[in-house]
């Protein structure tokens, strides 16, 4: 187990990467409490024409914002299995939610993260717990991930911007990168975080420009200020 031990110090620290309380990983009280988040429906306010239908697995609270920090910023591999988890049960609080439940197989579409971004961090973080979330959610429906978007054009650093300002650097800047592949089923776009939703709104542009079925969205957390609780579901 010492090398266990050392890649966690290594990726994680010898503290709770949620809590920062002393232990090695994810400590049992703050699993405890991720697992027991209640999925809700998420739409931000002002909301940009367009969002799509969203759920979210919980609040963008410290907890989560360390978890989701450390997994796409400082490569916390270990940290995987538990956002995938919550973005799994994100996407499946859309599926019950909806007015009519899809019928065949189920497509998750991750936001594409900018080229320089994947080659600091060696690894694309968004596709990554897509995949999670697909494998956990097969033995209800079928499903698989599809790296269909991708950045038609450059656009500037989204901090510091509000939710007008976000609008239009994202406007038109998505593009499917096969106009022409066919799509089975019904599409749900992921990402890890929703703020304004202008991300999500131009994603859902994008496919539904090129003729691709949209069920919805589903994120790990939403920033609390920006959205109001909407009805919640347990998955």
């Amino acid at each position: 187990m010492g090398w266990l031990a050392a890649a966690g110090d290594l990726l994680l620290g010898a503290r709770c990467p949620a809590c920062l309380r002393p232990w090695w990983g994810l400590c049992p009280p703050c699993r405890s409490l991720l697992r027991s988040r209640i999925p809700r429906a998420a739409r931000p306010t002002p909301c940009p024409a367009g969002f799509p239908p969203t759920s979210t697995a919980g609040w963008y609270d410290e907890p989560l914002r360390r978890l989701i920090v450390g997994h796409k910023e400082r490569q916390a591999l270990g940290l995987a299995p538990v956002l995938g988890e919550l973005l799994a049960v994100a996407c499946w609080h859309l599926i019950r939610t909806r007015p009519t439940r899809p019928d065949g197989e189920l497509t998750l579409v991750p936001i594409p993260s900018a080229r320089a971004a994947v080659r600091s961090r060696g690894y694309d973080a968004t596709t990554a717990l897509a995949r999670r979330a697909a494998a956990l959610l097969r033995p209800a429906a079928p499903v698989r991930v599809r790296r269909l978007l991708r950045h038609h054009r450059s656009v500037h650093d989204q901090s510091g911007l509000d939710a007008a300002a976000r609008q239009r650097n994202l406007a038109d800047s998505l593009r499917v990168r096969d106009a022409g592949s066919t799509q089975r089923g019904m599409i749900i776009i992921v990402d890890d975080l929703v703020t304004t939703g202008a991300t999500l709104t131009e994603a859902s542009r994008a496919l539904a420009a090129a003729g691709m079925p949209v069920l919805g969205a589903a994120t790990i957390a939403a920033t609390r200020r920006h959205h109001s609780a909407a009805a919640r579901t347990t998955p």
